[in-house]
């Protein structure tokens, strides 16, 4: 693939990158976007359109895609796909041929090549030679036996089955291949079959062994035999069928096979099946992999991931889209039918012991979290801090540590429920058995919310975040918002855990947010800095400032011009002042990033400027989004 140096056009190449990062054109990170059904949508990555009419034939934008990819700092690999699929339905035969061979060398698994395949066929961009082509290489470029375990791990996602890329591929196995022609006659024809045609070749026998093993335990319905082949095969979570997978033997002998962000995904699910529970054998399993120092560096876990696992585990459940809200909501009404409130206890009892199928998924679901393993998670975020490789930048983090980003709502007010009429009397309603006491669920939102995850508090989020910067780096200053700008704060490299820092914090001489502060105190002070991180809960807190700090500011806090000079105002916009604080320092790739916690209405910049990115909310990709951005991974 021949580069093409400087032919690409910086605006659109800073486009693209922001893309495939953070899965936007403009400076803006939405966590949880990826989930909403119309986000890829064949008008999304406009840049890539203009790239590729001002120069047909210009592979850089592929070159960027193989890069991003190789580096693995981005988030998510959906836009590195949605991005090559799209350069297949934009470009000339120069850019296809170059898209299959990116294609071939960053879709490794089968759910990366699916969701290629998912993409391509959204676009309708053909099953033509170049397609063909690039689906056999897939295939034959792996070894046979790492063939064997992914097909039979995956054998379809996203809509797309390997059978069916294998019958409209129309591979042609070399003859003398006859280990990889086993693989593909059982993929398309079943293992009766391929053993029919194959079974007396040299060679295939340790083959169809293996998918004799697949299919003995995707058969089986004793969970203890069950448990003992995946010991045996090592068999991977995959590989489990459904039916089985509501059973604890199976879940025990799956653990030790489980990495560490695996294991904090499905904590929720193992307690919401009972099996965190009582005198459950998996628990001290579970404790032995969280208290584990080979198991736990072995790991990239930021402290954020495991803080965020720890406040879903604690509230027992995870952020879920309004569609899946409402089938929890249905779900848990079914329940209510067989269940009794207990009010003593605050608990909800099953009425009957015969348990039906699908409530298994969900019968632990109503039982409090284990205190052994919520104080495990503590622990092992204290553990965490120093997982992933510094960047080696300097940083200036400043945050709100006022009141309401813990426990507040509006400017600093108290909030006060309003009083309503008459209250209706909550009648009791005959479920199941007979009469029941009614939960009272309260309405009263006092605790702050990040944005996509509403069981964190912005400023815990924003001190677990700040932390793991100072531990990590040599270099890092942190501040609160004061009346005067900012106030340094001095936290040691070595604190002992998180509540000692949020004391301290706390504690500061805490004041209203004007986010140009920092960067105007390191350019009087003369400070160099690489980074500026503004924490924040929602920017349009500028209201709460006098009429004569809010110049250079748009309606709502968002970007807006220069204030006339007639008025005689002081351009309070962050952009500017970082983009003169470059000239005086001489730092001339000074990065800011406004992290806007608990509101998504937020635009620092118009998208015209570089080194500026707004984080909306929180989720665990945003420490390793904020390293990529640091080192200039984007602009």
């Amino acid at each position: 693939m021949t580069e093409k140096k400087n032919s690409l056009d910086p605006a659109l190449r800073c486009r693209i990158l922001r893309y495939l990062y953070t899965g936007n054109e403009v400076p803006k990170y939405y966590p949880g976007c990826w989930e909403a059904h119309n986000y890829f949508k064949i008008d999304k990555l406009t840049a890539l359109n203009e790239a590729l009419t001002n120069d047909p034939n210009n592979t850089e934008v592929i070159n960027l895609i193989v890069k991003v990819a190789k580096d693995g700092m981005y988030t998510r690999f959906e836009p590195i796909a949605f991005a090559l699929a799209k350069c297949l339905l934009l470009g000339t035969p120069t850019i296809k041929e170059a898209t299959y061979n990116a294609a071939a060398e960053i879709c490794v698994t089968s759910e990366q090549m699916l969701l290629f395949q998912k993409f391509s066929r959204l676009f309708k961009t053909g099953n033509g030679r170049g397609w063909c082509k690039n689906v056999i290489q897939w295939y034959t470029n792996k070894k046979p036996m790492d063939l064997i375990k992914e097909i039979t791990r995956v054998r379809g996602r996203y809509g797309r089955t390997h059978k069916t890329l294998l019958r409209k591929s129309h591979i042609k196995v070399p003859e003398n291949d006859f280990l990889r022609d086993a693989i593909v006659k059982y993929a398309i024809f079943g293992l009766k079959r391929a053993k029919q045609l194959m079974g007396d070749k040299p060679g295939t026998s340790e083959i169809f062994e293996y998918i004799q093993k697949v299919e003995d335990l995707r058969h089986c319905e004793d969970p203890p035999a069950a448990a003992e082949m995946i010991v045996r095969n090592k068999f991977v979570l995959d590989h489990i069928p459904g039916h089985l997978l509501t059973t604890q033997e199976v879940w025990e002998a799956l653990l030790p096979h489980f990495t560490l962000p695996q294991l904090l995904h499905h904590l929720q699910r193992m307690h919401n099946m009972a099996f965190l529970s009582g005198t459950s054998t998996l628990i001290p399993k579970l404790l032995t992999l969280l208290n584990n120092q080979d198991y736990i560096q072995s790991s990239d876990v930021t402290p954020l991931h495991v803080y965020i696992a720890k406040c879903d585990y604690r509230l027992k459940t995870r952020p879920m889209r309004h569609e899946k809200a409402k089938v929890a909501a249905e779900k848990e009404q079914r329940r209510r039918s067989r269940q009794i409130y207990d009010s003593k206890t605050g608990l909800w009892e099953w009425t009957t012991t015969r348990r039906h199928p699908k409530e298994l998924k969900n019968w632990g679901i109503d039982k409090p979290p284990n205190p052994l393993v919520l104080a495990s998670l503590s622990k092992l975020v204290d553990q965490t801090w120093c997982l992933t490789p510094p960047t080696k930048k300097r940083y200036l983090i400043t945050m709100d540590m006022r009141h309401h980003m813990f426990k507040g709502r509006h400017f600093c007010k108290s909030y006060t429920v309003p009083k309503k009429g008459k209250l209706a009397a909550n009648k009791a309603t005959a479920l199941g058995s007979g009469d029941t006491d009614t939960e009272k669920k309260s309405k009263k939102h006092l605790l702050a919310e990040c944005f996509y995850n509403k069981h964190i508090t912005p400023g815990h989020a924003a001190i677990v975040m700040a932390l793991q910067l100072l531990k990590r780096e040599k270099d890092v200053k942190l501040a609160v918002f004061s009346e005067e700008g900012i106030e340094f704060v001095s936290i040691e490299r070595n604190f002992t855990n998180m509540e000692e820092a949020e004391f301290v914090l706390r504690k500061a001489n805490l004041g209203r947010v004007q986010l140009d502060a920092p960067i105007e105190w390191a350019a009087k002070s003369n400070v160099k800095f690489d980074v500026f991180i503004n924490m924040v809960d929602r920017v349009t807190r500028y209201m709460e400032l006098d009429q004569k700090d809010r110049g250079g500011r748009g309606p709502g806090g968002r970007f807006g011009p220069p204030p006339s000079p007639e008025k005689n105002l002081v351009d309070h916009c962050p952009v500017r002042a970082l983009q003169r604080y470059r000239k005086t320092s001489g730092v001339k790739d000074a990065k800011l990033i406004v992290m806007n916690l608990a509101s998504h209405r937020v635009s620092t910049t118009d998208g015209s400027h570089e080194g500026v990115l707004d984080v909306v909310g929180v989720d665990k990709h945003v420490p390793q989004l904020i390293d990529a951005f640091a080192l200039g991974h984007f602009y």
